[in-house]
């Protein structure tokens, strides 16, 4: 049984638990709100207290630090809780600057961005707890393969950059149809991964894992919720460019 979303993978991978108190959904909903209170008042400093000067260093070094802290929150139940928060101090200076970048080319971005994420949770959850959609095992292998393969487009799309070879940015800025059109892919395909991440928490619960796994679960849940709210900015963005 796997999910789609790479912050399950150490709790797929044990089968057994040491259980001191067992894990709730209203502890995983807990920490996914403190962790986004953090991420938000993280957000909130790096833009209103951060020189310009400083901006790429704070994002360039925030990244790293995000990469690093989600990898090992993902892999150490019991280094969950300290990592998933400076995953999200760090995930929120990111976030704080491209909110505000979105904000500066299309205002009223970030609260549409807010609220489509919200209305896609609240969707999701739904269908998924109406088991409108249900997790089967093809779902998730396809899901996960599907995952990989968008991972491996955007590494090696990164390295032809870096090569000076930049078609697909090229075609990408000179068709909006092609880029309304992923965005949206990107956009249905994270509210699909959100139904991986509910199984998950659920398998997590009713099979009496420790609490500490709470934290792996919100943490994964935060990463997929980011998701789908970045790519809403971005479709806003284009939609607003292609009007001009």
């Amino acid at each position: 049984m796997r999910s789609s979303n790479p912050v399950f993978k150490t709790i797929e991978r044990d089968q057994s638990y040491t259980v001191a108190e067992q894990a709730t959904y209203g502890g995983i909903v807990a920490k996914t709100f403190l962790l986004f209170a953090a991420a938000i008042l993280s957000g909130f400093y790096a833009v209103t207290s951060i020189g310009p000067e400083a901006l790429l260093p704070l994002l360039f070094g925030s990244m790293i630090i995000a990469l690093i802290a989600v990898i090992v929150a993902s892999r150490s139940p019991r280094l969950a809780m300290p990592f998933s928060f400076v995953y999200a101090l760090a995930e929120g200076v990111i976030l704080g600057f491209v909110t505000v970048l979105a904000e500066a080319f299309a205002p009223g971005a970030a609260v549409t961005a807010i609220i489509g994420t919200g209305s896609i949770f609240l969707v999701m959850l739904f269908l998924y707890s109406s088991r409108t959609i249900r997790v089967t095992n093809r779902f998730r292998t396809i899901m996960y393969a599907s995952l990989l393969g968008i991972l491996v487009f955007f590494v090696f799309n990164m390295l032809l950059n870096v090569f000076g070879v930049s078609f697909f940015n090229d075609f990408y800025m000179s068709s909006p149809a092609f880029a309304v059109g992923l965005s949206l892919f990107l956009i249905v395909f994270g509210a699909l991964m959100l139904t991986l991440d509910f199984d998950r928490a659920e398998s997590i619960v009713e099979g009496g894992a420790d609490k500490r796994y709470e934290w792996m679960v919100a943490v994964g849940l935060m990463v997929t919720i980011i998701w789908i709210y970045i790519e809403i900015l971005r479709l806003i963005i284009i939609l607003s460019a292609s009007r001009r």
